[in-house]
């Protein structure tokens, strides 16, 4: 039997395979690669130790390779993140910069009279991720500072949670509060209900009818056709200039199908729209009786939001053009009568009405006879929607402006071209809004942002059309203003109050850090702080002269937010630096604030305005009567450097801020009174 052998592993006629090459050293010792040894590349090297030398790689490449860590290693992703966080931030700006971006507020005009949509603000990522803290870095600190501002509480009157962010007057009001209080006293402890600011600033009195459906009342009173041209004329010669998005030839003769019976089915849309036209009227006009049919001013305002209130239930989101403007006035009814929370929340109403029934888009589809009115809504809608979400320190609901394609009205001479002005200045405040009190960037790039977008309002205020242009700065009259009709007055009256508004707020948060830190700020902070006490006072200012002037803008109840805004911004910097000689004219823009808001003594929010402010001023009276004077007794001298202190505060004021203006009373009976909020009804009954 033949034995069968095993076969060889390769075959005689096969090559033997060749030995595997040792791969090239990635990085030789210095003398490896100049002797053109192979070297294993570990430190030192064979070759170097057998010969006991000192191996060494070029760039110390090994020593680094050996030193690795753990520590290292995280020390490379936290600089890799810095990296990363300084492109996004640079891009940003190189994004919002005049050369490249889409925004109108730095184009002219479209040649055809159709305005491109502007275009959103940088996003970075759908999440925003924590950036690693590196030694030195204060994002981090003003990024805290920027949310310590924000309220979060319980209203005990609704029974709701409400949130207004750093850029809201209640921010403002509550960071005055905590600015006397040292840390080391805080309360470990929520604060009982009490001292819910929330609930301590809501106005009971104006509690909106939620009822089911419309009452037959309003038929059988004839849709209020005696007092229907009154409350009318109200809202159209006044503030409807400012938002001039209602057709008022059409309302008027589509009111007219009312009160004759012509249409025996009228749309619930358009009679909730018409009550909530006479609502806002009867709310903003001048009243010179004190009673019309038995009601006042108030009185027939929320009766007439009630019943509006009630077509809408009716109608159950109805996505017509009347829904969308009816929802716009009950946010502007809810503004003057100072409940920004419902406000809020009737404005998102509109705007998401106006999304689903596509007033944003251009679509190809038969021409609406009333397309020029959409586009004049829709537009409105999206300035103020950023204005208001701005004013509670909310994010607006508008999604990207890639969205919106609506052609934009022209920039032409009508009472219509504050639209597409006020598109570009809503475009500012949302850059206030995410890159000055939002972003994760540090003081000095804040501050280098900030004074771009001041440049930016500039801009914007320069080329605004003569008519509408307010008197600021360089910008004087240069003709004669007593012929232009008067949408063009109002327009420009409200033009300048939120310039200096929104300036205010630009430079607010370096004042707040300066109060914060209490240390002497280089020279462009100690400017930025400059031009927000300017702007302060500047609003105060305006509001005053013109309320010497036209009765009618006392009957805009919104401006005592402005004006509450403005002094409390004054009175920021009291809180730490106490009495001070050199700041007698915040102390004459803080009184003026109070003649304003005297003058509007109808409303319960005014008058409790002037109770908080004239406290600040008798206990800011009686602790300088206790300093050493060296003026005549006036309750205005002032005082001497060396008896300077801040009075309750325990320090002596900085030499260098006495240059600032800041005011010369103290903080501590505002302090007090806020100490005991919770028993101020401050706006219960009107």
């Amino acid at each position: 039997m033949q034995t069968h052998q095993s076969t060889p592993p390769f075959a005689a006629d096969e090559p033997a395979p060749k030995r595997t090459k040792r791969p090239r050293a990635a990085q030789a010792c210095d003398r490896c690669r100049t002797k053109k040894y192979k070297c294993d590349e570990q430190y030192p090297c064979s070759h170097c130790k057998k010969s006991q030398l000192n191996c060494v790689y070029q760039g110390n490449y090994r020593e680094r390779e050996s030193n690795r860590s753990a520590s290292y290693v995280t020390d490379l992703e936290k600089k890799v993140e810095e990296l990363a966080s300084r492109l996004r931030n640079a891009e940003a700006r190189v994004t919002a910069s005049p050369q490249s971006t889409k925004l109108p507020v730095t184009q002219p005009p479209a040649p055809t009279g159709i305005e491109t949509t502007p275009c959103s603000m940088p996003r970075t990522g759908s999440t925003p991720q924590e950036p690693a803290k590196l030694p030195g870095d204060t994002t981090h600190e003003e990024s805290a500072e920027s949310a310590d501002d924000e309220i979060k509480e319980l209203n005990h009157h609704t029974n709701g949670i409400e949130f207004y962010g750093s850029t809201s007057s209640a921010a403002i009001i509550g960071h005055l509060k905590k600015a006397r209080e040292p840390k080391s006293h805080e309360e470990p402890y929520p604060r009982p209900s009490d001292f819910s600011l929330i609930s301590t600033l809501h106005n009971p009195s104006f509690s909106p009818s939620y009822a089911t459906g419309p009452t037959a009342a309003i038929e059988q009173q004839n849709y209020y056709f005696d007092q229907a041209h009154v409350f009318m004329n109200g809202y159209f010669e006044n503030i409807h200039f400012i938002h001039p998005f209602i057709d008022k030839e059409d309302f008027l003769l589509r009111a007219n199908d009312l009160w004759f019976n012509r249409s025996h089915t009228p749309e619930p849309s358009f009679v909730a729209l018409y009550l909530s036209v006479l609502s806002f009227g009867a709310l903003v006009r001048v009243w010179d009786e004190d009673k019309l049919a038995g009601l006042g001013r108030f009185e027939w305002s929320r009766k007439l939001f009630g019943e509006a209130q009630a077509y809408l239930n009716y109608l159950r989101f109805s996505n017509d053009l009347e829904t969308v403007q009816c929802l716009y006035m009950m946010a502007k009814i809810c503004q003057n009568e100072l409940n920004p929370n419902l406000a809020y929340m009737y404005l998102g109403l509109a705007v998401r009405t106006c999304l689903s029934a596509g007033f944003n888009r251009e679509v190809e589809c038969p021409k609406d006879p009333r397309s020029s009115w959409i586009s004049k809504t829709w537009w409105g809608m999206f300035s103020l929607e950023i204005e208001m979400s701005f004013s509670v320190g909310r994010p607006d609901t508008l999604g990207m402006d890639e969205y919106h394609n609506r052609a934009i009205p022209d920039r032409d001479d009508t009472e219509y071209a504050i639209i597409p002005w006020m598109i570009d200045f809503a475009q500012i405040i949302r850059r206030v809004s995410v890159q000055i009190y939002h972003s994760r960037i540090t003081l000095q790039e804040k501050l280098q942002l900030a004074l771009q977008i001041e440049m930016e309002m500039d801009r914007w205020l320069a080329r605004l059309p003569e008519r509408i242009k307010p008197d600021i700065g360089a910008y004087r009259l240069s003709r004669s203003a007593l012929r232009d009709p008067k949408w063009a007055r109002r327009q420009r009256l409200v033009l300048a109050i939120r310039y200096y508004n929104v300036k205010m707020l630009l430079f607010r948060p370096f004042l707040s850090h300066f109060t914060r830190k209490l240390r002497h700020p280089p020279n462009e902070l100690e400017e930025t702080i400059a031009k927000c006490l300017d702007a302060a006072m500047k609003t105060i200012e305006v509001i005053h002269d013109i309320y010497r002037v036209h009765t009618f803008f006392r009957c805009w109840w919104y401006n005592t937010t402005y004006v509450m805004f403005a002094t409390s911004t004054l009175l920021l910097p009291m809180s730490k630096l106490g009495m001070c000689a050199d700041t007698m004219p915040l102390l004459r823009s803080v009184e003026m604030g109070v003649e304003i808001l005297e003058s509007m003594d109808e409303s319960v929010v005014a008058r409790k305005s002037v109770e908080i402010i004239r406290q600040y001023l008798r206990d800011f009276r009686a602790s300088g009567a206790q300093q050493p004077a060296s003026g005549p007794g006036d309750g205005t001298e002032e005082v001497p450097a060396s008896t300077e202190a801040g009075v309750g505060q325990g320090f002596e004021i900085p030499e260098w801020a006495y240059g600032f203006g800041f005011p010369d009373y103290s903080f501590d009976g505002i302090a007090r009174l806020f100490d005991d909020i919770g028993g101020l009804p401050m706006l219960d009954g009107d």
